[in-house]
């Protein structure tokens, strides 16, 4: 293989401008049946207005569409499997060469026997979209022959290429690449794709091709099985490979986010080829990237050019035995591309080599096994991967769902922290919380008293953390907890206690809950509270004594409730005796409860104490709340 050429110039296209050219106004909105309405799809599409859809039932059409620039939807009533549009390898099995929009859209169809000619620039052999910006979605792509994008050639276009399958296409002569290319400025999106089993025997790139490509994204896809061989000294880029080899173009500034790169061959960069241009700002995020045995410098992820300019972030490069995983070229530059938080590993090899050899720890990088749940077909990680919580949540770009759509950034490692993982997948576990109890009940209670605590337990049973977003109480009621504040690490517990302070009468209710999140599935456990607020009253027997100096009297005195079991203490004190007198209860506090409860006044006298007769108050206290009764005392 020769040497890519550098283009350091970007030169600003004049013609680029007709990508962005309006669709026509539509027309109508009328459904063309194929082939009960028309044919064949083309004649179908030859009499459509912009806004029309054409609908295929199933079979098998031997031809060749053009959307001739008309912003329709062409789709299947039964699906890919069972409608096939066959080229019959005369061309490209679909063409978008007039300034199509995203409002046009293919859907649902299979596409086969394409060839690339020399009308479509030796590209896009099942389809073909030249400064065009077409929706191409679930569609199978397959059994097609081209040079450049077997299975869909872009030449400067910014089309919407999502969920189809592109498999089994072969890029024929010598330097053949890309099942999908992509050349020229443009913003392409290759979203959720399966890109598989497609071959170059005398090429480079056998999943996608990027060349001077000014923006393209390349997010979500499985790219796995693709071959490419037959160049020296090596073909490059088994999975995908970006350069700069035509003349005139842009810089790739290439977005390539989550996506699951396998079993691919390649002589160099069996995951992915770089040849970053200068200029070129290409970005790697959370990508899982296995190697090839086949690939033994950069067996994962092979880096050239201006390398310095490519950024690598939470990645698992991961190279096949006794590989080098990462290869960094220095011929054009000797600075290593920036990594930050990715795994480069291979087992009996080594992570990172070249330029990048000194960033394997570096910025949060590790080398080390990832522990997939199976390294060749399962790349979900173990919960004992070293991956797990180990990328940055400041990546650029970074996605909020991982490859499955799960949430991106969890607590994967139950430290009550959420950090996202490295590679394509996050790590699932649950929290699963409780409390000890549905219900707790306090006693009566004097309002403006507390209760003493009672105490519930929320326990996390899971085998993640169970992260507060609040705890809160409602009613008369307090809590206090031991719980960190970052939350319940799975298998942990913390203890609440609650106290109940009623602010009136009657009975009191109130709820404990607390609301949190195991990054996936919410919960809010609660626990009801109710108690009752009561009151007392004092009285004395009998109401009136009489006492002889240096003598002593005694009165029954009652507490009792009011409004229900009052369970808070009632302290007892007198007021308003005569000089030199005193008294005591026997006992000095009592808790009314249910039934009331007694306690004995004795009022005693001295020598000194004057003759007369004297109102003695007898409180009853209880927290703020006061209550008493009078007895009259007469001395003589």
């Amino acid at each position: 293989m020769s040497t890519p050429v550098l283009r350091t110039h970007p030169i600003l296209i004049s013609f680029v401008a007709v990508l962005f050219l309006l669709p026509r106004a539509a027309s109508g909105q009328n459904t063309i049946h194929v082939p009960s309405d028309q044919a064949m799809i083309q004649g179908a599409i030859n009499v459509a207005n912009n806004g029309d859809t054409v609908l295929v039932a199933p079979g098998t059409y031997y031809e060749n569409i053009n959307f001739n620039g008309k912003a329709i939807t062409v789709t299947s009533s039964g699906g890919a499997a069972q409608t096939i549009i066959d080229g019959g390898g005369v061309a490209p099995v679909v063409t978008f060469d007039t300034n199509e929009t995203s409002t046009s859209t293919l859907n649902g169809f299979t596409l086969q026997h394409g060839i690339s000619t020399a009308n479509s620039l030796y590209r896009g052999a099942g389809v073909y979209v030249y400064f065009a910006s077409p929706t191409i979605e679930k569609n199978i792509i397959q059994n097609n022959i081209g040079s450049v994008g077997a299975g869909i050639g872009v030449y400067y276009g910014s089309p919407l290429i999502r969920e189809n399958t592109i498999k089994n296409n072969s890029m024929a002569g010598s330097g053949g690449h890309g099942a999908i290319s992509v050349d020229g400025p443009g913003s392409t999106q290759i979203i959720g794709n399966v890109i598989r089993n497609n071959t170059a025997d005398i090429g480079n790139c056998g999943g996608i091709s990027l060349d001077g490509s000014s923006s393209t994204t390349i997010q979500n896809n499985i790219i796995t099985g693709n071959l490419v061989t037959g160049l020296s000294p090596a073909s490059v880029g088994g999975g995908i490979c970006m350069w700069n080899i035509l003349p005139f173009m842009l810089p790739a500034n290439a977005l390539i986010i989550q996506n699951l790169i396998y079993g691919n061959t390649a002589g160099q960069g069996a995951g992915i080829y770089a040849f970053v241009p200068s200029g070129a700002r290409p970005l790697f995020v959370n990508n899982t990237i296995m190697g090839s045995s086949n690939s033994p410098q950069g067996s994962a992820v092979y880096v050239a050019g201006y390398d310095d300019q490519a950024q690598f972030f939470n990645n698992l490069m991961i190279g096949a035995s006794g590989t080098n995983a990462v290869y960094c070229d220095g011929s054009y530059d000797q600075t290593p591309p920036s990594f930050t938080n990715n795994d480069a590993y291979s087992a009996n090899g080594t992570g990172l080599q070249g330029t990048c050899s000194g960033e394997s720890s570096q910025n949060g990088n590790i080398s080390a096994d990832p522990l997939f749940v199976n390294s060749a077909s399962d790349f979900h990680l173990q919960p004992t991967s070293p991956a797990i919580d180990a990328g940055t949540n400041s990546a650029p770009n970074l996605p909020q769902t991982d490859f499955a759509g799960n949430p991106r950034i969890v607590d994967g490692n139950n430290d009550c922290v959420s950090t996202v993982d490295m590679g394509a997948y996050e790590l699932v576990r649950a929290a699963n919380v409780s409390f000890s109890a549905n219900t707790l009940t306090f006693g009566s209670q004097v309002p403006g008293t507390s209760s003493s605590p009672q105490s519930v337990t929320l326990s996390n049973i899971g085998s993640t953390c169970f992260q507060f977003s609040s705890i809160g109480i409602t009613g008369d009621f307090s809590q206090a907890n031991t719980c960190s504040a970052a939350g319940v690490r799975g298998g942990t517990s913390c203890l609440f206690n609650v106290t109940f302070t009623p602010t009136a009468f009657g009975t009191r209710l109130g709820a404990l809950t607390v609301s949190g999140t195991d990054g996936i599935t919410s919960a809010s456990p609660s626990v009801s509270l109710n108690g009752t607020g009561a009151d007392f009253s004092i009285a004395a027997s009998p109401s009136a004594a009489t006492v002889k100096h240096a003598k002593s009297v005694q009165f029954s005195v009652t507490v009792a409730p009011v409004g229900g079991a009052a369970s808070s203490g009632v302290a007892l004190s007198c007021s308003g005796l005569p000089t030199a007198a005193a008294c005591s209860f026997s006992p000095s506090s009592v808790i009314p409860g249910s039934n009331g409860a007694n306690s004995v006044l004795t009022l005693s006298t001295s020598g000194n104490t004057p003759r007369g007769t004297f109102n003695v108050q007898i409180v009853g206290t209880s927290g703020p709340t006061q209550h008493s009764t009078t007895v009259q005392l007469t001395v003589n």
